[in-house]
């Protein structure tokens, strides 16, 4: 039989030290219990003990206070975030069914030593996990120590061998060692000037402090000075050292007995806290649905059995499809009316079911669940469908109620909200080189996976649909989200059409001014040439070899980031040379040479894909490439817009941006009468703003003083604080701070707003937007000051910048009906933040511009007007 004894107080205090700062959605700080957690799967996974206690210590006072007044005198206060999160751990210790072991009087160490020679008495195998090297003591026959000697990730077996290598002692040899050296941890005072290397040759010599005393006068010089003045102090010494091994535990070891610590509440509360790599690592059990369920299903195989799903399919509003698409063709599993149906890509192909299926008259109205819904309207526009009713899409919903998480995949989703342990992708096909095509595996396989999956998406939407609720963000996904991906899909297959041989000229032109860089460069260092990508080589020429004050080092040698860079912009002109070269090389890597990677030979143009659901604030991106993020601060940034153009001789683009939209918003959100003012009378804000702050009239508004107010009206929108904005405008953090006192005394309520959203967000957990899209911000609950600044910054940020996404969003569902009821030929195909872009025939130009207008400043209803500024030309560079 095996028993394992942990020191809770030891291991709790190993794991909040050696794990950073973690808290759950709700701010509740979680890294300790994680730790804990943690060692507790290892036990179960590697150990599989028979009994399992945990011993804690008790705040009361021990009998080794009372016999010395200064024990442990010198331990600091536990902090705060450790202990909160003692109670929490014990909560979850009942749950999972492990005996919680504590006794007035008596420490952690004094029951595991009692409970440890019990059951060495009867036989039993004792491990003892702590961090503790006082129960090296304990160590026997039966007994030994897993050591938590380097933070929690491995544990050290500690036994009599390991004893006699470390201190040439046995285990009880070291009771009276402490009594020697002491421990400062514990404040016991041991003989002064007695250490360890002392200590052990003395017990080598004499066994016993008995011993030692009995032949003091076998010692000489300082050294018996020493121990004669230290006797009681050595004496002392030892009994607050020993461990006691015979406290009144009047219990038994069946009280011991180890469960899984995995059961229907402890699982419910490791939800709780969040801890989801955890949760993944659970064993199959009961509790946890898994991929072995079955779900009949119908294998459509023949003509007879397709018509008949379609008969099912055009009686029916609703269906939930679950989809994977190959070279080879579109699996498809789908739910009707609880009847689940699977077509291999074979049978699709050969029946022609897409086209089967666009004769069916719903098929426009027939409401369409599944997971990345996206995707699947591509499929659906591929084969002749135009026109799709999204109806639910999981992954959308997954991002919209935790848009912090960064993995919405289905099987994180069906282990979050219905416990339910599936396949996903790549484990059922494998990644990389190793990837194997869906006809390559079993059939039967392939159709369980895939009518599961279906099956999991089905049940997800009920969840899901619930929370959404609860929420307040049911409206947000039906009217903004879902709508929205007809939109973003038809953006992805118009593409943007690149003049490739202007782009190939751009490329040119970067490579050379990169060639002319490079000399001057090196003319500038007066040395042979080295890389100037290498942080290495560059530290040596600018710190060694021309001698630059070294502003920053790092573990492999000098700092050379940008940071660094711009402070040494006034010691040498090379660094301003190599901040040019280092600024072209990533255009041209990225937008030069890079570009033209994502040019589709066949049509010049470039697909971009664009991303629902990355940013927590709710803005879309793109990626492959990202054409949010062309630089347009320089005029070398600029000209790689002048690539980008209409896809045909007789189009234009035309372009509509919001004027202002986030200062707007802020006006609408805080409803301070000062700044709708300004926006009601059609005032430039940022003029308007420096003539409050600086005291002079709008027309003697400096270029300077405007573009002070504009760093500020932007930067308090962002939570900048007067450090930061200082930085940003060259000035001191007094004379920033300075004017952001003036800008609240003149906009009172903005700064009411500001308190009032940092306020909810500490109470609630979350901000929101106007439209009821929430982000949680953990970090306001947070210990640690860094954390919550962070958390502040965001929270202001959030309701602002939520809104305007969802402002543009709105915008583009408009614009993008609106062409469509119009019969218009011209296509949205870019959306950059606050931006819309669409290809239009000329003949069509003015009809358009029109129309954007119109939709985009009718978008929403604020308390300021909404403005857009509209403009025409033959590129993107034109536009502005």
């Amino acid at each position: 039989m095996k028993s394992i004894l942990i020191d809770g107080n030891s291991l709790i205090y190993r794991t909040f030290y050696a794990i950073r700062e973690m808290s759950n959605s709700k701010g509740v700080p979680t890294n300790a219990i994680y730790g804990f957690v943690n060692i507790l799967v290892k036990i179960q996974e590697e150990y599989q003990p028979d009994y399992l206690g945990i011993a804690f210590d008790l705040k009361a006072p021990t009998f080794r206070h009372l016999a010395y007044d200064d024990y442990k005198g010198g331990r600091h206060k536990m902090p705060e975030l450790l202990e909160e999160q003692f109670a929490i751990l014990k909560q979850l210790l009942i749950k999972m069914d492990i005996p919680i072991l504590e006794l007035a009087g008596f420490e952690a160490d004094d029951i595991i030593g009692t409970l440890a020679m019990i059951g060495a008495e009867k036989g039993y195998q004792t491990e003892i996990i702590t961090g503790d090297r006082d129960a090296f003591q304990l160590v026997g026959p039966n007994v030994k120590v897993l050591y938590t000697k380097k933070g929690i990730s491995q544990l050290e077996a500690v036994d009599e061998a390991w004893i006699q290598q470390e201190y040439g002692l046995t285990p009880k040899d070291l009771i009276e060692l402490k009594a020697l050296m002491g421990d400062k941890s514990d404040n016991i005072p041991g003989i002064a000037g007695i250490g360890e290397k002392t200590g052990i040759k003395l017990i080598q010599k004499y066994q016993t402090l008995d011993n030692l005393y009995a032949h003091i006068d076998d010692e000489k010089g300082k050294q018996k000075e020493k121990l004669i003045a230290g006797k009681e102090a050595a004496y002392k010494s030892r009994m607050l050292g020993t461990i006691k091994l015979d406290v009144p535990w009047d219990g038994d070891f069946k009280e011991l007995s180890f469960h899984n610590i995995f059961n229907a509440e402890s699982i419910e509360m490791l939800k709780e806290l969040e801890f989801k790599n955890i949760l993944s690592r659970i064993d199959q059990t009961d509790t946890v649905e898994t991929i072995e369920k079955a779900v009949g299903f119908q294998w459509i195989k023949t003509d007879q059995e397709l018509a008949e799903l379609l008969a099912v399919l055009a009686a029916t509003e609703e269906v939930t499809i679950y989809y994977h698409q190959e070279e080879t063709g579109v699996y498809l599993a789908m739910e009707i009316e609880n009847r689940y149906y699977y077509l291999n890509a074979q049978v699709v192909e050969k029946l022609k079911f897409f086209e089967k299926l666009l004769s069916l008259k719903n098929v426009t109205t027939l409401e369409i669940t599944s997971q990345d819904l996206k995707n699947l309207i591509h499929i659906f526009h591929q084969a002749g469908i135009t026109e799709v009713n999204e109806a639910f899409d999981t992954y959308v919903a997954t991002y919209l109620l935790s848009p912090g998480d960064q993995r919405y995949d289905l099987k994180t989703a069906a282990y979050k909200y219905l416990s339910r342990t599936i396949l996903d992708d790549e484990e059922m096909f494998g990644k990389g080189k190793k990837r194997v095509k869906a006809s390559e595996l079993d059939e039967q396989l392939l159709a369980d996976y895939f009518v599961k999956n279906c099956e999991t998406v089905k049940s997800l939407k009920t969840v899901l649909e619930k929370e959404l609720d609860e929420t307040g963000m049911m409206s947000l996904f039906k009217t903004i989200e879902m709508p929205l991906l007809e939109v973003m899909a038809s953006m992805e297959e118009l593409g943007f059409k690149i003049d490739r041989s202007q782009l190939e000229v751009l490329s040119g032109d970067f490579e050379s001014k990169l060639k002319g860089l490079t000399r001057e460069i090196y003319e500038l260092a007066e040395t042979d040439e080295f890389n100037i990508n290498s942080p290495k080589q560059l530290g040596e020429v600018l710190f060694e070899k021309l001698k630059l004050p070294v502003v920053k080092k790092t573990k492999t040698g000098y700092s050379t980031n940008i940071d660094v860079l711009e402070q040494l912009i006034h010691f040498h002109p090379i660094v301003e040379k190599i901040i040019d070269y280092r600024t072209l090389s990533k255009l041209d890597s990225t937008y030069g040479r890079g570009l033209m990677t994502f040019v589709e030979p066949k049509t010049n143009k470039i697909y971009s894909t664009f991303n629902q659901t990355v940013a927590a604030t709710g803005r879309l991106s793109s990626s492959a490439p990202n054409l949010q993020n062309i630089p347009v601060k320089t005029e070398m940034g600029r000209e790689i817009r002048r690539v980008f153009v209409p896809s045909d001789a007789d189009h234009i683009l035309v372009d509509a941006d919001y004027s202002q939209i986030e200062l707007r918003v802020l006006a609408h959100l805080s409803g301070d009468e000062n700044l709708i003012d300004a926006f009601k009378k059609e005032q430039d804000i940022h003029t308007r703003t420096a003539s409050e702050i600086f005291g002079v009239p709008l027309e003697a508004v400096s270029r300077t003083q405007r573009g002070q107010a504009k760093a500020i009206n932007f930067g308090l929108i962002y939570g900048k604080q007067a450090f930061s904005l200082g930085k940003e405008l060259g000035i001191s953090r007094n004379e920033a701070q300075n004017y952001i006192d003036r800008y609240f005394a003149r906009y009172p309520k903005v700064q009411d707003y500001m308190g009032n959203v940092k306020k909810q967000a500490k109470e609630d957990g979350y901000v929101t937007s106007i439209w009821g899209r929430r982000r949680y911000i953990p970090e306001m609950n947070s210990r640690n000051g860094i954390l919550v600044q962070a958390g502040e910054r965001m929270a202001l940020n959030t309701p602002i910048q939520g809104s305007a996404a969802d402002i543009i969003k709105l915008a583009m569902i408009r614009v993008y009906n609106r062409l469509n009821v119009e019969q218009l030929e011209a296509e949205l195909i870019l959306q950059v933040h606050d931006e819309l872009i669409i290809d239009t025939p000329k003949n069509e130009q003015e009809q358009v511009e029109r129309l954007i207008k119109e939709e985009m400043e009718g978008a929403a209803q604020l308390s300021v007007p909404i403005t857009v500024d509209v403009n025409s030309g033959a590129s993107w560079y034109e536009l502005k």
